[in-house]
């Protein structure tokens, strides 16, 4: 006989399955609490093991977050061919893991490392177990192979249920993947509380060294590719103003990466580069010192981006695509058409033209509304109707 589902009024069991954990983004830490705030039992784990689906831990839902970051293959090193002056030696050993690290090479341990987990996740679902999965992007951040486009539309046809941040992304899921049932909206939730927020504006400023009557643009985060840095410096590089400031602050992922954003930044004196990683205690200090967030992304599906931004008060500037026509009314930012040339570059010039001080208690309170406890009732609903 399966095991059915706990009573309505038994804890719920949940297991929060993602790699990236909480260490960057405490959006999992967040859901969990807002999960055992609705009467759950969570645990968070990095990897699926055998002892997780053990009689003393098996939960009645895994809920699985971030597939392009699960369980990567590591770097094949070869050992015994020697790292010292044996140029032969040397020459071999660096052959041989070129050969190893090939991308078909990865691409096949990545299947099958996916394929694992499938099964693994196919085995819990048979013995009455709920498997479901948030979909916080339909590609890979930074591009997808074919072993991450199987695993990815296999875990979408898998699952009990899909979570999605809004209404595009459900679309998008129709529209990709041919899934419509089962695929529950519910917001992504809001980062007020959850970094120290406590430095004013002129404070912020005379930390960064930013005059105090500057306008003062800003992008926070892992600089990736996908993120439109770019185009970004190149809109705000047409920009006459002098008392312009664009601050772009985040870890590049490659670390390469940022020779290219520094070549395009050029001499500009009125661009900001801080390429490392942004500790907690430190993003109000860029959040603060800004009159605008400007999210120039050539893909999303989800912009957590968006939220921690609003939940400092800051307005964003972001293109009309996914979930940011949804997000961007009133006074909480400007969109562009990120089809039209020079729009990016007109969105920065129109920013200008607007007040926006006055809208942070505006924006402060439309966040609140996206509460982690509500979120983990909604949550908690899914799991029982699957």
């Amino acid at each position: 006989m399966l095991p059915m589902m706990p009573h309505e009024h038994a804890p719920l069991r949940v297991l929060l399955l993602s790699a990236i954990g909480t260490r960057i983004n405490p959006y999992l830490g967040l859901l969990q609490g807002g999960l055992t705030a609705a009467g759950a039992e969570v645990r968070l784990a990095e990897r699926l093991t055998a002892a997780d689906l053990g009689p003393d831990r098996r939960p009645d839902v895994i809920h699985l977050h971030w597939l392009d970051r699960y369980d990567l293959p590591p770097e094949i090193v070869v050992h015994g061919l020697g790292r010292g002056n044996d140029l032969p030696r040397r020459a071999a050993r660096r052959l041989l893991e070129a050969g190893a690290n090939a991308a078909v090479i990865y691409q096949a341990r990545r299947w099958l490392r996916l394929r694992r987990l499938s099964r693994q996740l196919h085995a819990f679902q048979e013995t009455g177990g709920r498997v479901i999965y948030t979909v916080h992007n339909l590609a890979g951040h930074d591009g997808e192979g074919l072993a991450d486009r199987w695993g990815a539309g296999r875990l979408i046809r898998q699952a009990d249920a899909l979570h999605v941040h809004d209404a595009s992304t459900q679309e998008a899921v129709a529209a990709r993947h041919g899934r419509r049932t089962h695929v529950c909206v519910i917001p992504h939730g809001h980062y007020l509380h959850s970094y120290p927020n406590t430095m004013d504006r002129s404070t912020a400023r005379a930390r960064l060294d930013l005059p105090d009557d500057a306008f003062v643009y800003v992008t926070l985060g892992l600089w990736r590719p996908y993120k439109g840095l770019e185009e970004l410096v190149r809109a705000f590089r047409s920009l006459p103003d002098a008392d312009a400031l664009l601050l772009l602050a985040g870890a590049p992922r490659p670390a390469a990466y940022a020779d290219a954003v520094r070549g395009l930044a050029g001499d500009d004196q009125r661009i900001r580069l801080f390429p490392r990683f942004v500790p907690p205690d430190q993003v109000q200090l860029f959040l603060n010192a800004a009159d605008i967030c400007v999210l120039p992304y050539r893909q999303i599906t989800t912009s957590g981006a968006a939220l921690l931004a609003f939940s400092f008060g800051l307005p964003i500037i972001a293109p009309a695509i996914g979930g940011f026509p949804g997000l961007v009314e009133d006074r909480r930012g400007l969109l562009y058409d990120p089809t039209e040339r020079d729009s990016l570059a007109r969105g920065l010039a129109a920013a200008r033209q607007r007040e926006w001080r006055g809208a942070q208690a505006e924006i402060l309170a439309w966040v609140a509304q996206f509460d982690w406890a509500a979120i983990g009732r909604e949550l908690l609903a899914l799991y029982r109707s699957t």
